[in-house]
């Protein structure tokens, strides 16, 4: 690979994108911790797309995916709501 064709590799695989933890994705999302963990894990309908370390869960702030998946929680006028999950 040529020393331009590597830095543009890199780039592309080096998105800056804010790491961020359940928490911290709670508290700019106004939600409570466990409804970001319950929507994280596999049995859940429409999951939010995250990174996994193992146990550990985070999530690419300002990602396109989180971007799109914010995009779908949109209500508006007519659109029909999801139905409660017990």
């Amino acid at each position: 690979m040529e020393p331009t064709e590597n830095r543009e590799h890199s780039k592309a695989l080096h998105e800056s994108y804010e790491i961020i933890d359940s928490p911290e994705l709670a508290r700019r999302l106004s939600v409570p911790v466990t409804w970001v963990r319950e929507k994280v894990r596999r049995r859940t309908t429409r999951c939010i797309p995250h990174l996994r370390f193992g146990k550990y869960v985070r999530f690419r702030w300002g990602s396109p995916e989180l971007e799109a998946w914010l995009r779908e929680c949109v209500v508006t006028p007519g659109t029909p709501r999801e139905a409660p999950h017990h």
